[in-house]
């Protein structure tokens, strides 16, 4: 009984593979290259869907056991996942990245994280500084005032 279902549930299980695969794909730096073979993906797994649903429903129309012309759909599933996993390979080597022009934007962005961290040390600095000077001890400086008022003073 569970023999009807592994042929359909094998080829939509190699279809989401490779659909999994070319949506992992279209975010990477060659993603617009992986746009057509998303949708011809999502355009193979509808008909296995659909002969899952039918073998679900109505698992007396499948003849076990399989012929050789039952098992195309796997097949034709298994190359299409196998010419994904060959066309990434291919562009991963065609497409090279420029690592100079990497490099240099890289270097810029950490020069630029640095020289913000710099200037937010120096800030902190010159605030300690400037509050140090307006609380640092002064000398005591006699004979500020004459002696009439000091004499005043001291009455009160």
């Amino acid at each position: 009984m569970v023999e009807i279902y592994l042929l359909p549930l094998g080829c939509l299980l190699l279809n989401f593979l490779a659909f999994a695969a070319c949506l992992r794909f279209l975010f990477s730096r060659q993603g617009l290259y992986w746009i057509i073979p998303l949708a011809l993906t999502l355009f193979m797994s509808w008909p296995h869907a659909l002969t899952l649903y039918q073998v679900a429903s109505d698992s007396s129309t499948v003849s076990l056991p399989y012929t050789y012309l039952d098992l195309q759909p796997l097949m034709l599933s298994l190359l299409w996942y196998a010419m994904i996993v060959t066309f990434h390979f291919a562009l991963k080597k065609t497409i090279r990245v420029n690592l100079y022009a990497e490099q240099v934007k890289k270097n810029l962005h950490e020069a630029r994280y640095l020289q913000a961290g710099d200037d937010l040390e120096r800030l902190r600095r010159d605030r300690r500084w400037h509050r140090h000077l307006a609380n640092r001890a002064v000398p005591v400086r006699l004979d500020l005032y004459d002696g009439g008022w000091v004499d005043l003073f001291d009455e009160a």
